[in-house]
């Protein structure tokens, strides 16, 4: 073989082995809106999940939370991490959260999961919808799964509920749009991270059997930007327990009582009154002036 096409194979033969396998990798943590079993809002994530599917709920290590007030829509603050070697740019058009919702624990009841993936986005198109995944079972109040809608070329996020005799939960991912506001054409190097608020809302929450466990779950589905492709850790928890704002405030022992109250009121009226009449009449009396 010539010199010259000997040395350029070789060369292209170097620069193939250089260049390792594109791949990032970002972790979910939750930061705020969920009250942990202390009383404070940060939740450490112990485990590192692969992916967000029902078996992901069977391992162990799932952070336990602590019921949050009802009757409220809920958003949770996201911490998103690239814990890989390789910088993370995120695109233009951003896909919609994945999210899911799981109820065990209740005698007499299989455990009920559903998971609804996030809607794709399309770069010069219209973005993918979120899915919406819904399954009640002797459930006496209504329950609705609702996505987050399409904007743009950003997909939609999930929508995912569950429901089983008087315990429910639904959860709505964010939208790709909802998610660009904080990260397109953001770079995080290895180690960054950045925080994004309401990136899943718990639209209804309900525990009336308390020896049930509640989950949730959700994740970033996979996309690709600047030669890398970007995979993201499920995150998942489950409620176990009462939230700690469920008892009275006690009462300060500051406070006088109704009844005591008033007789020290009547008793400093008494006191007033007695030295009124104590005093000589025309004391506090002006005299008219003289001629």
């Amino acid at each position: 073989m010539p010199r010259i096409p000997r040395h350029l194979l070789l060369a292209l033969a170097l620069l193939t082995a250089a260049v390792p396998a594109s791949a990032g990798l970002l972790t979910l943590t939750i930061v705020q809106g969920v009250t942990g079993a202390d009383g404070s809002t940060l939740l450490a994530d112990p485990l590192a999940q692969e992916s967000l599917s029902g078996s992901t709920l069977a391992q162990l290590g799932s952070p336990s939370l602590v019921d949050p007030a009802t009757g409220a829509l809920l958003g949770l603050t996201v911490r998103i991490t690239n814990t890989s070697e390789r910088e993370v740019a995120f695109p233009e058009f951003l896909p919609g959260v994945s999210v899911l919702t799981s109820i065990s624990g209740i005698a007499g009841y299989a455990t009920k999961t559903n998971v609804a993936a996030g809607g794709a986005a399309k770069s010069g198109g219209t973005g993918t919808a979120g899915a919406v995944s819904r399954s009640v079972l002797d459930l006496t109040v209504p329950l609705e799964a609702a996505a987050s809608v399409v904007v743009g070329s950003h997909g939609g996020g999930g929508g995912a509920a569950t429901g089983v005799a008087d315990c429910w939960i639904s959860v709505t991912g964010a939208s790709g749009y909802e998610l660009a506001l904080y990260l397109a054409g953001m770079r995080l190097a290895p180690g960054e991270s950045i925080d994004i608020p309401d990136f899943i809302r718990i639209a209804a929450f309900g525990r009336d059997v308390e020896g049930s466990r509640i989950a949730f779950g959700f994740d970033l589905p996979t996309f690709s930007s600047g030669g890398v492709s970007v995979t993201c850790g499920a995150w998942t928890g489950a409620f176990t327990g009462p939230g700690e704002g469920s008892a009275p405030p006690p009462v300060s022992a500051a406070v006088p009582e109704p009844g005591a109250m008033l007789a020290w009121i009547g008793g400093l009226a008494g006191v007033w009154a007695a030295r009124r009449g104590s005093r000589p009449r025309g004391e506090n009396r002006q005299e008219a002036p003289r001629e």
